[in-house]
């Protein structure tokens, strides 16, 4: 029975360990083989989780592709979660200045997201990665950082209870590691009396070990005396019965004794060869039933394999053509008009202007653009803006807003056209996410030592005339005061604000934070009252 059972588990831990190289090499198959985004970035990022502790550079290279996703798919937590776990691969290869810039990418992102799990993480590790490098200062630095982040974020946590003991302790936890760090700054840099106590405290404690250690050997003493009298009195015992034997009887007895060791030790050999024996024998068996495993798993996955091809391959054959022309036509006319608006152009061959009475218009337009385009060659000029409006374009999206159109650096959008969402809230809520995204992308261009944008907003609600112009390359458009307003707005912002006009605001004033700005005068409006979106409400 026990060499079945160490049978058992040698087979358990083989088909672990084959079953675990397969997943890893399952998954790179399936990221190569996918199309999605959204399906690339998760196969990348469980890559990336598998191979960290074997592979770390492996894994720093798919976290890094699996955060590049989140970016472009509008993932934010996801893309906080892969740049921490790019710069956690970094730092198991023991390279801390690529893993403390990547931490400190991943804390900037992680805070203007609002993930303090991440945040927490990423200041840790820096100030891990500072202490090993004997950087007291730096390490100081971030555990200052620490406890100003949990300060500030107190207000946040809702409901109390746990949530609040939890931050409480994390708050502790984060001043005594300051405090012990503030006294090692405080010995490096020459303040004596703060060694001295340091020192007092370090004696103290060694002289209550030093006790403890002389309390265990006055014991281990005192066991070791009472086993010396018991071995003295066996001694004297046994000296007392040697005199007492007559020469004879002590000739046998060492005779007899002699003769007991010998097959003492005639029966260790033959047991020694039984088990040597059968250990060769379970060896090959082991290994035959192995073999047989492996040859099994492989004819079991190659069967598996050829038929899901089969399977694969006919259905493909029967709706390759249906489904390659329908994906074409309804790709090409989406990408130009709302859905609504493509259905009854491929209805009644043509579109009919529409009014809406209440539509929400966004301009977006980034500030000194000319500057940017001067330090930047064309090619990556074309890449940065592709980034940021394709981003905004999966922004808008989770909002049911529409893409009118984007003329040079400005990109512009409406809600309230045809099914699509009339509240300003969420073109609010929009433009808050926006801004969050290319503040998150200005602190890792500023990292890098890249130029970068930033952007203003304009929002107003009201009446638009919407329809699609041209004959030959279709053009869906709005047109009307709303949008000339709008304009305005977006000219009167500051970067990387928000500036919503006095009827967008009284639609969306209960949901978020506003500042006042007063009444400015906007061109061919005359004085508007304008305010900027400082955030959600906080209940």
């Amino acid at each position: 029975m026990k060499y079945q059972s160490a049978l058992a588990t040698v087979l358990f831990f083989l088909g672990f360990h084959v079953l675990s190289a397969q997943s890893v090499a399952e998954l790179e198959a399936r990221f190569n083989r996918s199309t999605s985004k959204n399906e690339r970035m998760n196969y990348a990022y469980q890559i990336a989780e598998k191979s960290i502790t074997v592979n770390a550079k492996k894994a720093s290279d798919y976290a890094l592709r699996a955060n590049q996703l989140a970016v472009e798919i509008g993932d934010k937590r996801k893309e906080a979660d892969a740049a921490v776990l790019a710069a956690d691969a970094e730092y198991r290869q023991r390279n801390y200045k690529e893993a403390a810039g990547r931490f400190n990418r991943a804390w900037n992102t992680s805070r203007n997201y609002g993930f303090r799990d991440l945040v927490l993480t990423s200041s840790e590790k820096l100030q891990d990665i500072a202490l090993k490098q004997n950087d007291l200062r730096e390490a100081l630095k971030w555990s200052s950082e620490t406890v100003k982040y949990l300060k500030d974020s107190g207000g946040g946590v809702r409901g109390g209870g746990e949530s609040l003991r939890k931050l409480e302790n994390q708050l502790a936890a984060a001043e005594s590691d300051n405090r012990a760090l503030r006294e090692q700054l405080a010995a490096a840099t020459g303040q004596t009396q703060i060694l001295a106590n340091t020192y007092q405290s370090q004696l103290k404690e060694v002289e209550q070990k030093t006790q403890l250690v002389l309390t265990e050997k006055e014991a281990a003493l005192s066991q070791v005396s009472k086993e010396k009298l018991q071995a003295d009195s066996a001694a004297r015992v046994f000296s007392l019965r040697v005199k007492n034997l007559t020469e004879d009887q002590m000739i046998d007895s060492i005779v007899t004794a002699q003769q007991e060791r010998e097959l003492q030790t005639q029966k260790a050999q033959l047991a020694e060869a039984e088990l040597l024996r059968e250990q060769s024998e379970n060896i090959r068996n082991i290994l035959g039933l192995v073999v047989i495993f492996v040859l099994f798993l492989a004819g079991l996955f190659y069967a598996r394999f050829r038929a899901k091809k089969r399977t694969a391959n006919e259905l493909a054959e029967k709706n390759a053509l249906i489904e390659e022309e329908q994906k074409r036509s309804n790709s090409l006319l989406l990408n130009i008009l709302p859905p609504a608006i493509a259905e009854e152009l491929k209805t009644r061959n043509k579109v009919a202007a529409r009014k809406y009475d209440q539509a929400t218009v966004m301009f977006v337009d980034f500030k000194g653009f000319t500057n940017v385009a001067e330090k930047l060659s064309p090619e990556r000029l074309v890449e940065e803006l592709d980034l940021c409006f394709s981003n905004f374009d999966n922004i808008i999206s989770k909002y049911r807003i529409e893409k009118i159109k984007t003329v040079g650096d400005a990109y512009i959008c409406a809600s309230g056209l045809s099914d699509m969402n009339a509240s300003p809230s969420d073109m609010v809520k929009a433009a808050l996410e926006m801004q969050d995204f290319l503040l998150g992308l200005k602190a890792e261009r500023q990292s890098q030592g890249l130029p970068h944008f930033d952007a203003r907003v304009g929002i107003h609600t009201g009446p638009v005339v919407a329809g699609v112009v041209g004959a030959k390359k279709f053009a869906y458009d709005i047109w009307g005061d709303t949008v000339n307003t709008a304009a305005r707005l977006e000219e009167q912002c500051d970067p990387g604000r928000v500036n919503v006009s006095e009827d967008a605001y009284w639609l969306a004033k209960y949901e978020f934070e506003w500042q006042h700005r007063g009444k400015i005068a906007a061109k061919n409006k005359g004085m508007m009252d304008m305010y900027y979106v400082t955030g959600l409400k906080q209940y």
